[in-house]
């Protein structure tokens, strides 16, 4: 996995090229190869790339973006994203985003559902060659098939507007279509922990059904960071309700509350410690497959556990109909230089992330019984906009997870 890491970060440095302008006007773009690995999913490959718009000038972050992601990996992921993300185009004080994403996995993690669900090592121990050890669970059994499409459109529209005429606070809203079916693996013949569940009555008929969870989006935003990429001060925090109804097509009635705080402060000069804070829940006949997703105004995230929430826990690990996630993250600034006109800044991070979710199936609740991760990590940033890392994140379960992505957490 070190190899892995090298490699990206090389691969940055000789594609100054793809860069954006040093001027920050008319167009400029960057790029690497995804290269990744994890026990979830194998060997992953691909290409991350940012095209952004300056226009003539003078707009922070940018006056528009276009992020294209195509990823496939050795374990039958295949993760396709288109993201757009406009700030000025439609003028001063509106934004719109768009984000087109089509996923399918042949072993996309299931471990139960709740904030109970547990995990035996044992079950899914393979030999040398692949073969599992187990007869009475097989290597697969905390899997399932699932296939995802998803569509959302969000517009905000600024109420007031800062010194620097960059929104405030800003009302959103925005539609949404997901489309989610899961199937059970067949696992050597050997019934998966998906399968016992739907046995035990669990999981209910929309969980297995799959179809469509459209929805309309309302919100508000309050936004006083200094830079978008990479705060160094301010507070971003964002309350949303999606409203999933068979009005617009939904085969499934419910609603997702969401609140999400996210503060930067500028310890030293170049030290930041940044706090995340986020509590969800749904209300309705949400399936299973729904409780995956984090509301947001800007990214289509899952959790808890995994690389956009709790590093170092494994993907997707914990899953429910209310969420608490709290990230607590030193960044430190601490080589800058220029090369061939670019622009680059080296950033090390130490992070602590903590949560827990619950569901009618746990046995106790309260605010015990927290998951949690920590790790450190290194950031690569090229012109302050564009920024890979590799985070390396611990927790007891999962032992040691290696996430290499673009852009900070949060």
């Amino acid at each position: 996995m070190r190899k892995i890491v090298i490699v990206a970060m090389i691969l940055v440095f000789f594609s100054l090229g793809l860069s954006q302008s040093e001027k920050r006007t008319g167009w400029g773009w960057g790029g690497v190869p995804a290269l990744n690995y994890n026990a979830d999913d194998g060997f992953g490959y691909g290409i991350l790339l940012d095209f952004f718009n300056y226009s003539t000038g003078g707009y922070s972050p940018y006056y528009f973006k276009i992020n294209p992601i195509i990823f496939f990996t050795t374990g039958g992921k295949q993760d396709h994203t288109l993201f757009f993300d406009a700030p000025y185009l439609l003028g001063s004080g509106i934004r719109l985003n768009v984000r087109f994403c089509y996923k399918t996995e042949d072993y996309y993690p299931y471990f139960g559902l709740g904030n109970d669900s547990e995990y035996h090592p044992s079950y899914i121990e393979t030999n040398d060659d692949g073969n599992s050890l187990d007869a009475l669970h097989g290597k697969h059994y905390y899997t399932v098939k699932n296939d995802a499409v998803v569509l959302i459109t969000n517009l905000q529209k600024a109420i007031t507007l800062r010194t620097d005429g960059r929104p405030k606070i800003s009302m959103l809203a925005g539609l949404g279509v997901i489309h989610s079916k899961s199937e059970e693996n067949e696992n050597e013949g050997i019934t998966t922990k998906y399968g016992e569940d739907i046995k035990n009555g669990f999981l209910k008929d929309r969980d297995v059904e799959g179809g469509f969870n459209n929805f309309i989006k309302l919100g508000l935003i309050y936004d006083t960071r200094d830079n978008e990429p990479a705060p160094n001060c301010g507070i971003w925090t964002d309350i949303l309700a999606e409203w999933y109804t068979k009005l617009l097509g939904s085969d499934y009635q419910f609603l997702r509350l969401t609140f999400t705080d996210r503060r930067y402060f500028r310890i030293m000069e170049k030290l930041v410690y940044a706090n995340r804070i986020l509590v969800e829940n749904i209300f309705g006949d949400a399936p299973y497959t729904m409780y995956y997703p984090i509301g947001s105004s800007f990214r289509y995230d899952e959790g808890l556990g995994g690389y956009r929430t709790i590093r170092g826990v494994f993907k997707n690990r914990y899953i429910g109909t209310t969420k608490f996630l709290v990230n607590m993250e030193l960044r430190y600034r601490f080589y800058e230089f220029s090369f061939a006109n670019q622009n680059f800044y080296l950033a090390a991070n130490v992070f602590y992330d903590f949560g827990r979710v619950w569901h009618e199936n746990d046995s106790e609740g309260g605010i015990k019984n927290m998951h949690d991760g920590k790790g450190i990590g290194l950031h690569v940033a090229w012109n302050e906009n564009f920024i890979v890392y590799a985070d390396m994140g611990f927790s007891k379960e999962a032992g040691s997870q290696l996430y290499i992505d673009i852009g900070y957490l949060f």
